[in-house]
């Protein structure tokens, strides 16, 4: 059992590293399976959204992110049970996996991991930091103590890396690897049903229901868009007709070429009508991202040597 999780209200860039883990596993040739809660999803109970092989079910039933990892992760079993210890006996029994992710888990100590891995954000280790609800603080750093490894997100460079790290052995020794999401690629969302478009003018409307909606922002500045207009909604936003209609009005009010949104947003737009028709429109898209680890690449070895 390998949990990844954080000690904030999200937004740290967790789901990354989920989808990192298992890729990892699965080039390993263990047989791997994610297991969620399933945050925002409209069903309870144990739910299979992926198993392995084709997508069972869609992200209202199983919550965006979810939805999202089993979109992407070819040869793994995406499962979703709010309560962890039934889901696991579940894809142990079902599929016969050998190694369970456990995503958000580090909260959850009723399943024993093997592993637990702890991502905490950049800004979160520059400060400052508040506890829920004043703050994103689901616990002090002083509960990294129970964290086998770390994991700092949003690293701009190694040496960034380095001071941050400096400063989180304050609060815990532990192993530690610094990270940062790059755009992987600019996907069409009419792609999803066999078709392209060019896109030619780097102009943009964006909008997305995520926990760090300035990541977001700074991920499409950095592949060389112009962002005409930013929307932010919730996270975990489920979107209105009206809202859809406000976006593709303003990318026209603003002569934006394309409407941009993230992954976690195209799988909660895919699961109703509502959200496929406004997927429809050749103008619309979504940045495609992927880990890139700038330091401690020694330490993500030694911790999947346990495997």
């Amino acid at each position: 059992m390998i949990s990844v999780g954080n000690v904030s209200a999200g937004g740290v860039g967790k789901t990354p590293i989920v989808e990192f883990v298992a890729t990892e596993l699965v080039a390993k040739k263990r047989k791997v399976a994610v297991l969620s809660r399933g945050y925002g999803r409209k069903t309870r109970g144990y739910v299979v959204v992926s198993n392995g092989r084709q997508r069972c079910a869609e992200a209202g039933d199983s919550g965006d992110e979810p939805a999202q990892l089993a979109e992407k992760l070819s040869g793994v079993v995406v499962a979703v049970d709010e309560k962890r210890v039934r889901g696991a006996q579940y894809v142990i029994r079902d599929f016969g996996v050998d190694v369970i992710v456990l995503d958000d888990g580090f909260q959850h100590r009723y399943l024993r991991r093997d592993l637990d891995i702890v991502i905490v954000s950049a800004e979160e280790v520059m400060g400052p930091r508040f506890l829920l609800p004043a703050g994103r603080q689901r616990e002090g750093f002083s509960a990294l103590g129970r964290a086998h490894v770390i994991g700092i997100s949003r690293c701009k460079d190694a040496r960034q890396f380095e001071s941050l790290r400096e400063n989180m052995r304050r609060f815990a020794d532990k192993p530690m690897f610094g990270f940062r999401t790059k755009v992987k690629r600019m996907v069409p969302a009419m792609s999803a049903i066999g078709k392209k478009t060019a896109w030619n003018d780097k102009t943009a409307v964006i909008f997305s229901g995520i926990g760090n909606p300035i990541s977001f922002e700074e991920t499409v500045s950095s592949f060389g868009w112009t962002i005409r207009k930013q929307f932010v909604f919730p996270d975990h936003h489920w979107y209105k007709e009206s809202e859809l209609k406000t976006i593709e009005q303003s990318r026209l009010d603003n002569h934006a070429a394309m409407i941009l949104t993230t992954e976690k947003d195209i799988a909660r737009l895919k699961s109703n009508e509502i959200g496929q028709a406004f997927l429809n429109s050749p103008e619309v898209g979504f940045v495609e991202i992927e880990v890139e680890i700038i330091a401690g690449q020694d330490v993500i070895r030694a911790a999947f040597n346990r495997f």
